[in-house]
């Protein structure tokens, strides 16, 4: 492949073949091979849409934290594909902050929050923070088992630690804002709902995002 000859084209190629044969390993392969990081970040911004929609998945797939606040601005893209690709990016990348091993702990850590194992979660959360106190989703699995367990100042202690390290995530805000919720603070939960949507203001699309609507309504006719 030369990839000297037209970048856009080949960008879209590399995107096209994606889309037909949805063999991941493949398009980050092929864009490696042909684009930089900066060059990527630079196409997030390009007048197409499927330009746009193409370097988003290229960043969500090789780029690292120096890419997250480009696609934070892609959270705010007039096509809704292109913001939806930008926050599977971010999670993406954030997932990725720590070596395989690191990686691993964090999808056994989401899969024993999800699966009522909040209290074994806390503890194996706890041990992993001893080797990665800078992986910021590993603080926020803790602070989500924190929450199931009803541990609400435990959790809106470990979300800050999250904002602190990674000011952009949005997940953070809105847990955080949840932990306000249940503990009667309707000021602090409306302000953390708020810095969540002004950071990817497609959550009110999302069904999940239906609970913080509802108190967010409720919240102003009080």
């Amino acid at each position: 492949m030369n990839c000297r000859c037209s970048r856009f084209p080949v960008l879209l190629d590399i995107y096209q073949r994606y889309l037909l044969q949805a063999n991941m390993s493949d398009f980050k392969s092929e864009v490696s091979r042909c684009y930089t990081a900066g060059t990527l970040e630079r196409l997030v911004s390009h007048s197409d849409a499927s330009v746009r929609r193409a370097a988003v998945l290229a960043l969500g797939s090789t780029g690292e934290m120096s890419s997250v606040r480009i696609l934070v601005s892609a959270l705010r893209d007039a096509d809704r594909t292109v913001a939806i690709l930008a926050e599977n990016a971010l999670h993406s990348i954030w997932n990725r902050a720590g070596d395989e091993s690191d990686q691993r702990m964090l999808q056994n850590l989401s899969r024993m929050v999800s699966s009522g194992e909040a209290a074994m979660a806390v503890t194996f959360a706890s041990l992993q923070l001893e080797k990665t106190p800078r992986f910021a989703e590993i603080w926020f699995q803790r602070a989500s088992a924190w929450f199931e367990l009803g541990e609400y100042e435990y959790a809106r202690e470990d979300l800050e630690t999250v904002l602190d390290l990674n000011p952009f995530h949005f997940d953070a805000y809105v847990l955080l804002g949840y932990v306000h919720m249940e503990t009667g603070r309707t000021v602090q939960a409306l302000r953390a709902f708020r810095n969540a949507l002004d950071i990817n203001p497609g959550l009110k699309n999302t069904q999940l995002r239906k609970r913080t609507s509802a108190f967010l309504r409720q919240a102003r006719s009080n």
